[in-house]
């Protein structure tokens, strides 16, 4: 299964002062649990269902995420946001910022155990929040992020012989985001409104710029296999400018709770990260 156009879209935006949060503290392991914390709020979580037809041959049953979920209060949705979970099977339930009014789409892979996340609004047949948490296969993972993360791309330059996934428009604007820890990366990345991102589906409307976060983490050589690989996660988002305080806090939420090297990344570097991420979008 490889990423619904490969990307989605997003939008340069100005991100609220970072809060140190524990490492780990927030993954999506313990936001499923329920995780206490004594500055933390209890949200409604708004349906976003898998269709049917993705579990079809396989043992499961479409499943929801809980109704409510508790979450540091620095992460609650803004006005005119709300809060969107998915059920995933196999895995814990996964969650995302969005705007209201709009729905949420859930799409699964039941071969490779892709796991992709779409809000659209009510307005428009563009979703404007996406999130790839599996991209599903060694091979779409590998590539997710290589057009970003000089590191990714070196892995996927040997993983498949060349670079030919690897393309991006040389007007896009990339930030390497130190994470601290030998291995894994992460990169912002702008593109301006007439530029169209092959990788960004939604990129180049005329009127939004587009916005994208990258994690990933390179997965040594193991047997079987002729190189390392990487495994990634990316989270896009464009809503107009009025409205940007929604992608604001739909890219500080997949940071805190969503990517799943979060448990590795050590509570001061990730306030770091969230600083530079701030400081990139302020600038655009």
């Amino acid at each position: 299964m490889r990423p619904v156009g490969r990307g989605r879209s997003a939008l340069a935006v100005a991100l609220l002062l970072a809060v140190a949060l524990p490492a780990g503290a927030w993954t999506r392991e313990a936001l499923a649990a329920g995780a206490g914390h004594k500055k933390s709020v209890v949200v409604e979580v708004a349906a976003c269902p898998i269709p049917a037809a993705d579990y079809a041959g396989t043992p499961y049953s479409p499943a929801a995420a809980p109704a409510t979920l508790a979450v540091p209060a620095s992460l609650a949705p803004p006005a005119g946001a709300r809060l969107y979970g998915a059920a995933f099977p196999a895995s814990p339930p996964s969650y995302v910022v969005g705007g209201t009014p709009s729905t949420c789409q859930g799409l699964w892979g039941s071969a490779d155990d892709g796991e992709i996340l779409t809000v659209t609004p009510s307005s428009t047949r563009s979703p404007q929040v996406s999130v790839v948490l599996r991209p599903g296969g060694a091979g779409p993972e590998t590539d997710l992020a290589c057009p970003y993360i000089p590191a990714v791309l070196a892995v996927d330059r040997a993983f498949r012989g060349n670079a030919k996934e690897c393309a991006r428009p040389s007007a896009d604007v990339v930030k390497q985001l130190a994470t601290g820890v030998t291995g894994v990366y992460a990169a912002a990345v702008w593109v301006p409104a007439t530029v169209k991102d092959p990788n960004l589906g939604a990129s180049g409307n005329g009127k939004d710029p587009t916005v994208a976060l990258y994690v990933a983490r390179v997965v040594p050589r193991v047997a079987g296999n002729a190189s390392a690989t990487a495994q990634a996660q990316t989270i896009d988002c464009t809503y107009p400018p009025p409205r940007r305080a929604i992608c604001t806090a739909s890219l500080r939420f997949f940071l805190a709770t969503q990517v799943d090297v979060g448990a590795r990344i050590g509570p001061a570097h990730l306030t770091a990260m969230q600083r530079a991420l701030a400081g990139f979008l302020h600038k655009r």
